[in-house]
Parts: C-alpha cells; sequence; structure tokens
C-alpha cells in the first residue's frame, strides 16, 4: 500500500503543458510554417482531411503558446483558404474530430490540451 501524501506540488511539470518535442516531431513531416509570416503551409495535399486538420491545429497551437499568433481558433474558412481542402469535406471532418475529442468549440475550434498526446499518435500512425 502506498502511504505517500499526495500534494499540489505533484501536479507541477518542469515539461509545460504538453510535450512540444513530440508535437514537433508528429507535425514536422506534414506541414510547414513560413519564418516571416508564421503562415502555415500543407506539404502534402493527399494527408486528408482528419490529419490535415489536427496537423494545421497543432501548428497553431504551438504558435500561440509561442506567442507568434494571437489565436489559435481554426475555422472551416480558414482552412479552406489555407490548405485548399474543399468546403464540404471540412464540416463533416469537424463532426467527426469533435465526436472523437479531438476539437472542442461550435464554428470555431481548438485542440484541448489533455488531447494533444492522442493526436500526435494518430498522425504519426500511417495505417491512417
Amino acid at each position: 500500500m502506498n502511504n505517500k501524501k499526495h500534494t499540489l506540488e505533484d501536479l507541477f511539470s518542469d515539461n509545460g503543458a504538453f510535450d512540444e518535442e513530440g508535437v514537433v516531431k508528429a507535425i514536422q513531416p506534414l506541414i510547414t510554417i513560413q519564418k516571416a509570416t508564421n503562415e502555415i503551409f500543407l506539404k502534402d495535399s493527399s494527408l486528408g482531411a482528419d490529419r490535415s486538420i489536427l496537423a494545421f491545429g497543432l501548428a497553431k497551437k504551438l504558435l500561440k503558446i509561442r506567442g507568434l499568433i494571437n489565436s489559435e481558433i481554426i475555422t472551416a474558412a480558414e482552412l479552406h483558404k489555407k490548405t485548399g481542402i474543399k468546403k464540404g469535406t471540412i464540416d463533416p471532418a469537424f463532426q467527426r474530430l469533435r465526436k472523437a475529442g479531438y476539437i472542442v468549440g461550435k464554428g470555431e475550434y481548438e485542440i484541448p490540451v489533455f488531447r494533444i498526446s492522442d493526436i500526435v499518435g494518430f498522425l504519426t500512425n500511417t495505417k491512417r
């Protein structure tokens, strides 16, 4: 039996809210970010909507955490404009990802921190 007393200190981490290195490693083959403008570009147009949205969303989350952009929110209009994903494909993908818990929101979406490791696993699984 473990008699260790748990305290608030047990909840603190030196690593930040999530494993930034793991996120970068997962999205590096999928996206690139233009240094001067912080614009996000997909490297491969055949990723599929779900993987494209998640990679794009993680990139925005990283940029927001670094203070390089003001918002990590992603919208259908933005994704269509920035990635070329067809409008009729984006909304059903948002619904699938929301149902799976990978994104939260309605109309304006973001990736919850507690799901980042699951999303990294999803993006690095080549069988999807």
